[in-house]
């Protein structure tokens, strides 16, 4: 999704190596690095985490649409030359390693849905950054991959952990073994994907879905993600969040107007109240 051009009341940020753009309830952070297949570096980590925050602590942005400029990449993973210096050291992989968890993690742990929209190569820590998001839309000529083995390495922003996780073991494994690349079908087939769509389509259905999801309830979705992450390694830790949202979730505002549009056969209009 290159959003070039801005549409209702969007509106561009300042920073280097991103763009953030608003539209409605729906803010976009594109990797604005086209001719370098938005590949990322530690400054694009550290304004990206950057702009995650801000956005997070907008009450009015309900959304984050992930996005690449241009036509070719969502994101070819690391800057490899910088991970070729021969100055590097493993005091140094090692910081670079857990920043990028760290990123990612700010963004997976967000209470603000996360929509990624991959059109074109979405490898190595591309699919890691995709991999943080909460629902994954890509043109069906897209192609995904962890082609860090092939390298001598392994996938260091999380994608040992989150790749399971969503596709089970088995699966990431395979992927990441390999280094192999797979189509959009494929990892649909997989569960990685959510949706994917022709690319003349692209732009309005990625856009759809986070209009859809910013639309939703803020708490329930919030405690949701909550939820989710916390059974992830204990079921029983997940089950707790879970029992206390729902208790909360009905004292909540936006439950009578759950309750009341649907006695009207009318759509809520959510608050986060």
């Amino acid at each position: 999704m290159d959003a070039d051009s801005d549409d209702g009341d969007a509106t561009a940020s300042a920073f280097k190596t991103l763009r953030t753009e608003r539209t409605d309830a729906v803010a976009r952070v594109i990797l604005d690095r086209p001719a370098e297949l938005n590949t990322i570096t530690p400054a694009l980590l550290e304004e990206f985490a950057s702009a995650i925050d801000t956005l997070e602590a907008d009450n009015d942005v309900r959304c984050l649409l992930l996005s690449g400029a241009g036509d070719r990449a969502f994101s070819a993973g690391a800057e490899l030359t910088a991970l070729a210096d021969d100055e590097m050291t493993t005091t140094d992989g090692v910081e670079l390693a857990r920043a990028g968890q760290q990123t990612f993690g700010r963004l997976d742990a967000c209470d603000t849905p996360v929509v990624a929209a991959v059109d074109g190569v979405c490898l190595g820590g591309g699919m890691e950054l995709a991999a943080a998001a909460d629902l994954r839309v890509a043109t069906a000529g897209s192609t995904f991959g962890q082609p860090e083995h092939s390298l001598g390495l392994l996938p260091g922003w999380g994608g040992t952990q989150r790749l399971p996780n969503l596709i089970g073991e088995s699966r990431a494994k395979e992927i990441i073994f390999t280094g192999d690349h797979y189509t959009a079908a494929e990892m649909a087939d997989y569960g990685f994907l959510t949706r994917v769509v022709d690319g003349d389509e692209f732009d309005k259905r990625a856009m759809e879905v986070a209009e859809q999801v910013a639309a939703g309830p803020p708490l329930a979705q919030k405690y949701t993600k909550r939820a989710m992450r916390a059974g992830r390694d204990d079921t029983d830790a997940g089950l707790e969040v879970e029992a206390h949202a729902f208790g909360q979730l009905l004292e909540s505002e936006d439950f009578s107007e759950g309750v009341t549009a649907f006695q009207n056969d009318d759509d809520p209009a959510f608050t986060g109240e």
